[in-house]
């Protein structure tokens, strides 16, 4: 057993879109509230993020009570959190190998996401339909046994938890300071050794259990600095991650272990936190 402390929490609305940084989250079984509920998709209603737009990293969000803010160099735009449109108007959208049921945020949004990006086609802003389930794969091999697993717009898993120390490893392999943000995690915690999180299967407090499932395998989202949208032309940090801290399944780099919640839905986790990690 490790102790640990959380040493950041965030969550990202729109998939591919700049973060917000809170202090607590509240648990679900979606990952954290709010997290990727949203993304953009193009004219074919296939998902759309950083690996093709980089400069989508520049698009911020705010999240109140009543809405969610998109801001581009001061412009705004605002979207209800309780959607405005006809739910019975159904689309059919594509993530990963996911045919997903979404509700389509309309044209002016539309219009205005796609000034901003500069994309060379019209994207579209979707939801996830309430009544619609995401399951995550069950055939992975990397996979540990436990109950069905949904998400909402997230790549893989529910969660994503990275460690402080894999990234001071990795910075001093590189000999440069990255920022977490890079990998974009949802809960990043201190006080376990480097990489020791792909051999831990639990992350738990007093009324919470997180069941870690498997390493997640970068991709060239980690090549992109989210504060400029600068894509590293030598490829890094990708090339030296997989040196340093390969994939257990092939000859790609790893970071962070993909996690979904098996106790606590509705439970507050902080930064601050005491958690334990056990084997």
């Amino acid at each position: 057993m490790f102790k640990a402390t959380v040493e950041g929490l965030a969550i990202y609305p729109v998939k591919g879109f700049k973060g917000i940084a809170i202090e607590q989250a509240e648990l679900t079984h979606l990952g954290i509230k709010n997290d990727r509920q949203w993304m953009i998709v193009n004219p074919k209603y296939q998902f759309v993020t950083q690996r093709q737009f980089p400069q989508m990293a520049l698009m911020e969000t705010q999240l109140e009570d009543d809405r969610l803010i998109l801001s581009w160099n001061g412009d705004q735009f605002e979207i209800p959190m309780l959607y405005q449109g006809d739910s019975s108007h159904i689309q059919e959208a594509v993530v990963w190998k996911n045919q997903c049921k979404v509700l389509d945020e309309g044209n002016a949004v539309s219009e205005w996401l796609t000034q901003h990006l500069k994309t060379p086609w019209p994207v579209r802003l979707v939801r996830m339909h309430p009544e619609f389930t995401r399951w995550v794969d069950q055939s992975d091999k990397l996979m540990k046994p436990g109950a069905q697993v949904s998400t909402a717009f997230a790549d893989g898993f529910p969660f994503l938890v990275a460690n402080q120390a894999s990234l001071d490893a990795l910075n001093q392999q590189l000999g440069k300071s990255l920022r977490m943000n890079r990998f974009r995690p949802n809960i990043v915690v201190s006080g376990i050794p480097a990489f020791s999180e792909h051999r831990l299967t639990w992350l738990e407090s007093d009324k919470i259990k997180i069941h870690l499932q498997y390493p997640c395998e970068r991709c060239v989202v980690t090549t992109i600095e989210q504060e400029t949208a600068f894509k590293d032309p030598s490829m890094q940090p990708l090339k030296v991650l997989t040196e340093i801290n390969p994939m257990p399944n092939k000859a790609a780099a790893a970071f962070g272990q993909n996690a979904s919640l098996s106790q606590g839905v509705g439970e507050i986790l902080a930064v601050g936190d005491s958690v334990y990690f056990t084997e």
